[in-house]
């Protein structure tokens, strides 16, 4: 024999007093402090009594109490329930909390909380390299494109597109385009910091070698960084003028 379990199902239930509140606000006949008739869900409820309301039901008109629960079902039917057999059967779904976007600052603030002492490119670098911005829709309304100028004069671009032009929103795709040319900028930063940090160190030593025209002691196979590496120090004690002199 095969054994089944039953599905988890998230349902919707409200209490008499909650109904009568729907049925004032939604602007029910009202009588004597009670809705006669209102609808809740798409579906008619009428006054009974001031302790009934009848309900429409797939299984015919049900009756609801005041100490029944009105459940809706996942197809959108409607139908009463005693709390005892309510409570039996139901617990009280988690509440999912909002999904709530932290955003580049707060990014920004764990990454400096985390990251080491070695120089890296930061969302200030980013936005001082940029002095222009762009915005263009192309024909099909469905691609926004941003261009940035970097202060060099180069510009960088960036685009958004949405699939149906019935989702459209040019606020959105203005700032997806721009985040996304903002990328490559952090690229472009990235390997110019990563290019100076490559290039060697001109030591004291090193310098003293070039003056000298000797090779560098600390980077032999670096060419020197003047004229002064190829030629000798001028000789100050000779009338005739040095080479680098002439």
């Amino acid at each position: 024999m095969t054994q089944f379990r039953k599905k988890p199902v998230v349902i919707t239930a409200i209490t008499f007093d909650q109904l009568v509140a729907h049925g004032i606000a939604t602007g029910g006949n009202v009588v004597n402090g009670m809705p006669w008739s209102f609808t809740y869900a798409g579906h008619a409820i009428t006054h009974e009594n001031d302790d009934c309301y009848l309900i429409p039901t797939l299984e015919g008109t049900m009756k609801m109490g005041r100490d029944d629960m009105l459940i809706t079902g996942v197809k959108g039917e409607i139908y009463p329930c005693k709390r005892d057999i309510f409570e039996a059967t139901y617990d009280a779904a988690p509440t999912a909390l909002p999904v709530v976007d932290p955003g580049p600052d707060s990014l920004e603030r764990e990454i400096q909380a985390k990251a080491s002492r070695a120089p890296r490119v930061t969302p200030a670098d980013v936005k001082a390299e940029i002095v222009g911005e762009t915005f263009t829709l192309l024909p099909s309304g469905r691609v926004t494109v941003c261009e940035l100028t970097l202060k060099n004069g180069f510009t960088v671009r960036g685009e958004s597109a949405v699939v149906f032009i019935e989702n459209f929103d040019e606020g959105i795709g203005r700032k997806v385009a721009r985040d996304n040319a903002e990328k490559e900028v952090w690229q472009l930063l990235g390997f110019r910091l990563r290019e100076e940090l490559a290039r060697p160190v001109l030591t004291d030593a090193d310098a003293a070698a070039d003056l000298a025209g000797t090779p560098r002691p600390d980077n032999p196979t670096a060419e020197a960084s003047d004229f002064l590496a190829s030629v000798k120090a001028c000789d100050l004690s000779s009338d005739a003028p040095c080479e680098a002199c002439q």
